[in-house]
């Protein structure tokens, strides 16, 4: 049996560099890069998702060298996978968007991917979604009356107004919430990150872990009733592409070891400095997991007390 879940999209990216450089045909979306940052902290992590049948060769490469079971990856043969152009803002945030078909991206997202049987009994699982009512979320919910940790990053960008009331719903059933900064901010109505962090901590969740970019994050333990600012990890950012999706699941993998809120942002803060460091998926190994280790020391050193 696995010891956490990720469940989110793959998406072929094409990513636009600080250079000007393009660079095409990366594997990515937020299910992979989830699962990197889980991995990092633990050797027994599957992925859900779902692809059409025309991955390359070389993005399989890329997805299995992330060293997490893939039972839960389904593929539909004839929709094809979708692609997105990556662009960013000076903020590191996203300002290109989807370049294939919104039809054909329609069709694979109604198409349910079950959870394989050694995925019935994990300790936490982690859902990136911009759909609260859709089969993965009930299926999460079951696990949570189990006893499994359920951890959400909701995406709530151009949503509309009765979607976010689904999707703030849905934040008051589960265990741990990471919403990006935007989102954040634009439910609590303000720009004060303790404000922001009140406002989502009075939602129900155990921990909020609020994704601020290269500023870091903001997170907030209620068990203690205690908030940090955690810093970025200081590296040189080659690829912004996914480092709050990684940030997702070290949170999620950090607070299901430990019950602290504190390290567990330390661990999604590194998980998303190890996955900026290059273009694209990092290769998973022992020495990349010795390395992330290494930096829990200074990451832990420079949070701060909100």
């Amino acid at each position: 049996m696995l010891d956490y879940v990720i469940y989110g999209k793959i998406i072929i990216d094409d990513i636009e560099l600080a250079d000007g450089r393009i660079a095409r045909g990366l594997l990515g979306g937020g299910g992979p890069q989830a699962a990197c940052g889980a991995r990092l902290w633990s050797e027994r992590v599957g992925l859900v998702t779902r692809t059409g049948a025309d991955l390359t060769p070389g993005q399989v490469t890329a997805l299995r060298a992330l060293d997490v079971d893939l039972q839960g990856w389904r593929k539909f043969p004839g929709i094809p996978t979708p692609r997105t152009l990556m662009r960013y803002d000076g903020e590191e945030y996203l300002t290109g968007g989807l370049i294939s078909s919104q039809e054909d991206w329609t069709r694979l997202l109604a198409q349910r991917v079950p959870l394989p049987p050694a995925y019935h009994q994990p300790r936490a699982i982690h859902l990136i979604t911009e759909f609260p009512e859709e089969p993965m979320v009930a299926d999460a919910l079951a696990l949570r009356s189990r006893g499994a940790i359920v951890s959400l990053e909701p995406l709530l960008a151009n949503m509309a107004t009765a979607a976010w009331d689904c999707m703030l719903a849905l934040v008051r059933q589960v265990d741990l919430v990471t919403p990006d900064w935007p989102s954040a901010s634009a439910v609590a109505g303000s720009d004060d990150p303790t404000r922001v962090l009140e406002a989502w901590s009075r939602l129900g969740p155990a921990a909020v872990a609020i994704r601020h970019g290269a500023r870091g994050s903001y997170v907030w333990s209620g068990m203690r009733d205690e908030a940090w600012h955690v810093p970025a990890v200081p590296v040189d950012v080659v690829d912004p592409t996914g480092a709050g999706n990684a940030f997702g699941g070290g949170f999620c993998a950090g607070w299901a070891e430990s019950g602290d809120a504190l390290a567990a942002g330390c661990r999604g803060a590194v998980a998303a400095a190890v996955l900026i460091r290059q273009v694209g998926l990092p290769t998973m190994s022992t020495a990349l997991r010795d390395d992330a280790s290494a930096l829990m020391e200074p990451a832990l050193a420079s949070a701060r007390p909100m």
